[in-house]
């Protein structure tokens, strides 16, 4: 954790002499990626932010895709980029430059899912950031020196609002560390110890968070909940009212159209709905031949206004194609979002969910036809379908189906996705069927992907591989590893290995939340790591040597 003011980032003295006009940032979570980044939106220097766990080919693909002068970056991540030219700075380093270079009306490039296997470059502008700043402010409390929770990565582009807004309005930013933003428990501690006054997050993790302090002490001070990302479900809301005492936001907005787009405050309601737009800024519901369609009616949703980025970079025909002018409305330029919803009596808007194959999973956006692009390209696959299956009211886990000639080990697939895809993208579940349903056009049909048949594979790992007899303690710390997977994945062994489980970061510290709490100990900082542990085996031996 760090605490970082705007008087820190104002008085930097060394600073980077650029000729260029724009910068890649591959930068751990610290001062100098803050830093960095207020310094390129103070001095109008259009910057890249690319988390440094992407895979190096990913990485390759943002920086061309941006055209990127120069990286800056650790020693580390070094290997990561070795075709750019790259600036090392030391980690914690305060980064500040000298330009001489003309001033950009694109502030950031913020990298998102693509359908195609490439990743979409969205160019957010000046302008639509100013707006955003000025819009949220007059519906939210920012006043100067409160203190907020910077608990989201790099590459969403709400990390914009918690850290560099809040720098720019005066607040103090307490920006937490790789532990903070994945362990409720830590969480909860930097929350209540640094005295936080606001916090943003999904309500994925703000469901982790209540799953480990079920009476959200840590929220006691808090005095403003922005939830976005995701759906907000209701049950997650009655439970903030109850328990806090703080103004519960809803918000809703692509990163097309900067950050948020619409804001409703549920404090006092018995319903979600995602409110109204801000400042400069109009939402349309529009049919399928783009005619406006009037209160009550669903449609999808079109947003308009000085927010709107400036496009997609290198990519005019996606451009044209997501940007586009209403006939009812032929000078404003709207942003389709594929995103469902309708305006009601009221005048707030109601979101209904997406009308295409993009999905959101713990706020990432996802298009998972771009995961099916590289899992065709595995050799053996011969086409592929991914969905988002809901685990949960407030969580979904990603499900792929393919169909292949003969057996492949989930591992194999896991490892070569890991090499191109973040970890968010990688399916948990991967079930090899015998054919795909087809519609009547030919095309697999989507919606029915679930009913196919699943062939059972004899050398599956489902197989039971120990007959070991557990004592009570092993069973206890058995039963709460299972009852927290997936039921999708069948049976599962004291050897069965984690990766096939298909457990994702926020379910592995589940576990270790119900481990703790269960036996009453604390994982070591070096086994908070689902890497250590290769099987469900060697956890239950782990425990076992805490349990007194």
């Amino acid at each position: 954790m760090q605490i970082i003011t705007s008087n820190e980032l104002n008085s930097i003295e060394n600073k980077i002499k650029l000729n260029f006009d724009r910068v890649g940032l591959i930068l751990d979570r610290n001062s100098s990626l803050i830093s960095a980044m207020y310094n390129c939106f103070n001095k109008q220097i259009t910057y890249v932010p690319i988390d440094p766990s992407y895979p190096p080919s990913r990485i390759e693909k943002i920086l061309n895709e941006a055209k990127v002068n120069t990286v800056i970056t650790h020693k580390r991540y070094i290997e990561k980029v070795r075709d750019a030219n790259v600036i090392c700075i030391d980690e914690n380093e305060y980064v500040d430059f000298d330009v001489d270079i003309a001033k950009n009306s694109i502030s950031y490039i913020l990298f998102t899912s693509g359908s195609t296997g490439i990743p979409k470059g969205v160019e957010v502008t000046r302008e639509g950031l100013f707006n955003f700043i000025e819009g949220i402010s007059s519906i939210i409390d920012f006043s100067h020196k409160k203190r907020i929770a910077c608990l989201t990565t790099v590459s969403f582009d709400i990390f914009f609002l918690e850290s560099i807004m809040a720098l720019y309005k005066g607040l103090t930013v307490i920006l937490a560390n790789k532990e903070e933003q994945r362990n409720p428990k830590f969480m909860a501690q930097l929350i209540r110890d640094n005295a936080v006054d606001m916090v943003q997050m999904t309500p994925s993790k703000m469901q982790l968070l209540l799953n480990h302090d079920k009476e959200l002490f840590c929220l006691k001070n808090v005095k403003e909940i922005m939830i976005g990302g995701e759906p907000f479900p209701i049950s997650l809301l009655h439970t903030l009212q109850e328990k806090t005492t703080a103004k519960i936001y809803n918000m809703y907005g692509p990163t097309e159209t900067t950050i948020w787009s619409t804001v409703s405050d549920l404090t006092c309601r018995d319903r979600i709905d995602i409110g109204r737009p801000i400042k400069n800024t109009e939402v349309y519901i529009v049919n399928e031949n783009l005619s406006i369609l009037p209160v009550g009616e669903v449609g999808e949703i079109c947003i308009a206004g000085k927010g709107l980025a400036k496009g997609y970079v290198g990519r005019s025909d996606l451009t044209k194609e997501k940007f586009i002018y209403l006939p009812q409305k032929p000078d404003i330029r709207a942003y389709r979002t594929g995103d469902r919803g309708r305006y009601l009596p009221d005048g707030d808007l109601e979101y209904l969910g997406r009308i295409d194959n993009q999905v959101k999973i713990r706020g990432h956006r996802i298009e998972l036809e771009e995961i099916e692009a590289y899992l065709n390209q595995f050799g053996g696959i011969k086409q592929s379908v991914v969905i988002a299956l809901e685990t949960s009211e407030t969580d979904k886990v990603l499900e792929a189906f393919y169909t292949s000639s003969s057996h492949i080990e989930t591992k194999d697939i896991i490892s070569y996705l890991s090499l191109n895809l973040p970890d968010y993208m990688i399916p948990v579940i991967f079930k090899r069927v015998e054919n795909f349903i087809q519609t009547t056009n030919g095309k697999i049909d989507r919606k029915r992907v679930s009913e196919c048949i699943e062939i059972n594979e004899e050398n599956s790992s489902l197989k039971d591989c120990s007959t070991i007899e557990l004592n009570n303690t092993q069973e206890k710390i058995f039963q709460i590893i299972v009852s927290n997977l997936n039921s999708e994945i069948g049976d599962v062994t004291l050897e069965t290995d984690f990766s096939y489980t298909g457990v994702d970061s926020i379910t592995f510290i589940k576990i270790v939340v119900d481990l703790e709490s269960e036996f009453d100990f604390e994982f070591d900082d070096e086994m908070l790591l689902i890497t250590a542990f290769p099987t469900i085996k060697s956890m239950i031996e782990y425990v076992e040597t805490k349990v007194k």
